[in-house]
């Protein structure tokens, strides 16, 4: 009989469906059917969260909890009170703070006493890169901080933790790299209100398609009532919604570039399918997109709009060959540094440890 594992999320999205894919292979993975995006609902979503907990905590192996939030808390508690192992697996919000944009889990004082509580109570952190932990911050002009990440925020922190990196399948990102469309840039940013425009970059997508207007751009994920109030947008800036992955996956392999110039970043996965479709990044140097990126692409150092069109304009001087093998780098990097089998294994060995001693 398979062991039975909890993966407990605030959303199902679409990479914690990768884990829970490959855990399944394994093991009996019960999640809960509720969401934790409707916050009216936080008090109901404890005692739902309570009574699930009650009925599967003494049964099961271990917990896993995607970020660190309300959801996080009951799982570290209980797990504490009857010896069960909780994984909580921060992943990029629970770790920063940027009051001035009105984003990030820690700027708020509930929700940063919770994140705190969690992560001292559960068993081991398993960030997603290591720039989650404790990482000098220097993006934005005026920062709010001078570093991110919750060894910063949290500096008493006890709690073991170890680096997982999200993973990636290069047999099903994959794209021809002779059918780019030259000169095109892509970017993914789910945005549904105009604080995102800002933490995602996309406004400094919508100034660069206004400056290089020979060049197109495409850009996934805005939503119609955010499109409405940015417009009117260049004419070579197409807007699409979230779609398929198979649908995504063409997109990226007509695309030369992909472009990452978020204010914030955990571990953009967006950022890793397009590098497997051999499209060229570029990216701002937050989070886990330097080590990402690694000699492949380009890592822009502000977001200044003079730096950044003088930038653009040597990268687009680029031959078509130099094109080409960077693409083709793209793809060996993620391929070789960040394939699922990695954090397929790093899972099992995490588990098998957890069964043979307890942490």
């Amino acid at each position: 009989m398979k062991g039975k594992l909890l993966y407990i999320y605030p959303d199902n999205s679409t990479f914690i469906q990768k884990d829970i894919a490959f855990l399944s292979r394994h093991y009996e993975v019960v999640t809960p059917g509720h969401t934790w995006s409707n916050k009216n609902r936080t008090p109901l979503n404890f005692i739902i969260q309570l009574l699930f907990l009650s009925r599967h905590i003494l049964s099961c192996r271990a917990i896993f909890v995607m970020f660190g939030g309300y959801w996080s808390f009951l799982p570290a508690l209980l797990g504490k009170i009857t010896g069960k192992p909780v994984y909580i697996i921060p992943g990029g919000t629970d770790c920063v703070s940027f009051p001035s944009l009105d984003y990030g889990s820690l700027r708020k004082p509930v929700m940063r006493a919770f994140i705190k509580w969690s992560f001292s109570l559960c068993t081991r952190l398993l960030p997603v890169d290591e720039s989650l932990v404790e990482s000098d911050y220097h993006w934005l002009e005026k920062p709010d901080f001078p570093k991110q990440g919750f060894k910063y925020f949290f500096p008493h922190l006890k709690t073991p933790y170890q680096v997982i990196h999200n993973g990636f399948d290069p047999e099903f990102f994959n794209s021809d790299p002779s059918a780019k469309k030259s000169d095109s840039f892509i970017a993914l940013a789910p945005v549904t209100n105009m604080v995102r425009v800002r933490v995602k970059g996309v406004d400094l997508m919508i100034d660069l398609a206004k400056r290089f207007s020979q060049c197109s751009f495409t850009l996934v994920g805005i939503s119609e009532a955010v499109a409405a109030q940015l417009a009117p947008l260049p004419a070579n800036l197409r807007l699409c919604t979230l779609m398929p992955k198979e649908e995504f996956i063409s997109l990226l392999g007509e695309s030369q570039f992909i472009l990452q110039l978020s204010v914030s970043e955990g571990f953009p996965n967006a950022l890793c399918e397009a590098m497997l479709c051999h499209c060229i990044p570029v990216g701002s140097p937050v989070g886990a997109i330097p080590s990402i990126i690694g000699e492949t692409g380009f890592i822009l150092g502000s977001p200044d709009r003079d730096y950044l069109y003088t930038r653009f304009q040597e990268i687009l001087t680029s031959d078509p060959e130099t094109r080409l093998q960077l693409g083709m780098k793209a793809r060996k990097r993620i391929a070789g540094t960040y394939h699922i089998k990695k954090r397929e294994a790093a899972f099992a060995e995490l588990l098998e440890k957890s069964r043979s001693c307890k942490e």
